[in-house]
């Protein structure tokens, strides 16, 4: 422990200027002419922000819908209100909420609507289901999102089944414990949902002894810096990824936590940047921050529970 605390020190004293990279959000623009305006949708990421500029006419920009209901963010301007003229030529708004539809429109021309699509941060994977194989074989995913597996056309029939040949009774390896789906021309597609971290063998009834399996393994969401995986980013966590590297402790199950800088690797640059993003205001750790999220990133760390 001492040798890491002196780690620490020289870290917080030599080091605490160095940068981590940050992904910036956008700014989409939407212009207001005097009886429209364009564009009339969009569809943004969660920490985009919108900006609504003036070309001609005044305006009164509300969120929601003319007559939306109350307590609910299609009331009119239950979110934001602004005026939009040549005294005020622009209004901008950041958007957090994810998986979420929010209208907006003109009060003085309230036949005048749009709408903001924020996206959530799940994704949907496509798995072939052909020539007695799933391919992709193994698949990487995060908790939340979607695998579909998509039959070939005049492919004979198969199934999609969870778990494999006489798995434990009462576990995920248990055959059919979780899905077991016919995969043919008459049912061609099979979409789930994988909500929980986990590594998931599944198998085709028909043709696993011909090598018919696949594996979906389900990552674990996380904050990118929290090393010690307790939900808060602390001085603990640079001494977390500092007893890893230079002490010998056991390998972490997220090793994508410990990775600040999102550059594929974990090394001293890592507890470098959080202890500067701590104590001297340098940037924060690369998304997934400040709340838990996937991490989207190809590279060879994963975020196991």
């Amino acid at each position: 422990m001492h040798s890491i605390l002196k780690i620490l020190v020289v870290v917080v004293f030599s080091f605490s200027g160095i940068l981590c990279d940050d992904a910036g959000a956008e700014d989409y623009q939407i212009n207001f002419f005097n009886s429209a305006f364009i564009p009339t949708s969009l569809t943004i990421e969660a920490g985009d922000s919108v900006t609504w500029n003036w070309v001609s006419g005044s305006h009164q920009l509300n969120s929601g819908f003319p007559g939306g209901t109350p307590g609910t963010p299609d009331e009119p301007g239950a979110l934001f209100s602004a005026t939009i003229d040549p005294q005020n030529p622009t209004f901008s708004h950041t958007f957090t909420e994810m998986g979420i539809t929010i209208g907006f429109y003109d009060a003085n021309n309230p036949a005048q609507i749009g709408s903001i699509t924020i996206l959530d941060d799940t994704l949907t994977f496509e798995v072939d289901v052909v020539d007695n194989s799933y391919i992709p074989q193994i698949i990487e995913i995060f908790e939340g999102d979607r695998v579909r597996w998509i039959h070939e056309p005049m492919e004979m029939l198969h199934t999609v089944t969870s778990g494999m040949p006489g798995g434990a009774p009462g576990t995920i390896e248990e055959a059919g414990a979780l899905f077991d789906e016919e995969s043919s021309d008459l049912n061609p597609i099979f979409e789930y949902t994988f909500d929980n971290a986990m590594e998931l063998p599944y198998f085709c009834i028909p043709h696993v002894a011909f090598g018919m399996v696949g594996q979906v393994i389900i990552q674990d969401r996380f904050i990118r810096g929290d090393s010690d995986r307790n939900g808060v980013l602390g001085i603990g966590d640079a001494i977390f990824s500092l007893g890893f590297l230079f002490q010998g402790a056991a390998t972490p199950n997220c090793l994508d936590a410990l990775d600040v800088s999102d550059d594929g690797q974990v090394d001293i640059a890592d507890p470098v940047s959080l202890l500067g993003y701590l104590f001297s205001s340098t940037a924060a750790p690369a998304a997934p921050f400040p709340t838990e999220g996937p991490d989207r990133t190809v590279d060879s760390l994963l975020c196991h529970p």
